[in-house]
């Protein structure tokens, strides 16, 4: 779990990045909020992915409770997050939503592939 911690670390290192990139390169499209974007999502995904693998080596129906409630707990985190600042500041929605997107996507895509790794090195594990 090491690992994937330090791995999440530096996907929001690299997203942290890319809004500084933004900020240098764009200043006109930068918010303020974009590097915490990358700490929301990172602490969001964190703390998802720690109580989906504590359910995973408890039994394999926890897991998908687990999984499936912690997804929509997620989602609905998310959405009341991005409705509330979309609402407070409409004249930043759009690109509030763009940063919003690309930052969902990246942790969405980092997530699946670390559980369907651990999953398959899990599998492994148990056929040995």
């Amino acid at each position: 779990m090491k690992r994937y911690y330090i791995s999440l670390i530096a996907v929001a290192l690299v997203l942290a990045l890319v809004s500084f990139v933004v900020m240098w390169t764009a200043p006109e499209r930068f918010l303020t909020v974009m590097p915490l974007l990358a700490l929301y999502f990172t602490a969001v995904t964190g703390v998802q992915h720690y109580f989906v693998v504590k359910s995973m080596y408890q039994s394999p129906k926890r897991f998908v409770q687990l999984f499936l409630a912690t997804t929509v707990a997620t989602l609905f985190i998310h959405l009341v997050v991005f409705a509330a600042y979309l609402f407070t500041h409409t004249r930043q929605a759009k690109l509030f939503a763009i940063a919003f997107c690309i930052g969902f996507a990246t942790m969405l895509v980092f997530e699946t592939a670390s559980l369907v790794l651990l999953i398959n090195r899990e599998k492994k594990n148990r056929e040995k």
